[in-house]
């Protein structure tokens, strides 16, 4: 389980970074051309992107046996995955419900991955 949760994470990060680079980064630069503004999406982008790659890459790992987290540390990739789901839905919450409408794959995903996640960890 925790294998599969790895290779998911491995591909919404690729997924993150193509869309936001493609879509969104293009869609800006209709609206504006403030190199402050585009790079700080840019920037946002590829955080989440590459924190996703590196949980990902991690819990493959771990899926494989080739590295273990013992104690508290198990539950790391899990709670970084959380961390970033919690915060999309309280910003979207907050601010832009909009979105909710347009992100439920992106959500159903996420719930699938912390399943995955908290089933590996406990099994």
């Amino acid at each position: 389980m925790g294998l599969i949760a790895g290779i998911l994470l491995v591909l919404l990060s690729f997924a993150h970074n193509i869309y936001g680079e493609r879509k969104q980064i293009h869609d800006l630069k209709a609206l504006t051309n403030d190199p402050i503004m585009i790079g700080s999406l840019r920037v946002m982008i590829f955080q989440g992107g590459v924190l996703l790659l590196a949980v990902g890459i991690i819990q493959i790992l771990i899926g494989l046996g080739a590295i273990e987290l013992v104690g508290i540390a198990r539950f790391f990739p899990v709670g970084i995955v959380l961390l970033d789901f919690v915060t999309f839905l309280a910003v979207t919450a907050l601010f832009h419900r909009e979105l909710f409408r347009i992100t439920i794959p992106q959500i159903i995903l996420f719930v699938l991955i912390i399943v995955l996640l908290l089933v590996s960890i406990s099994g």
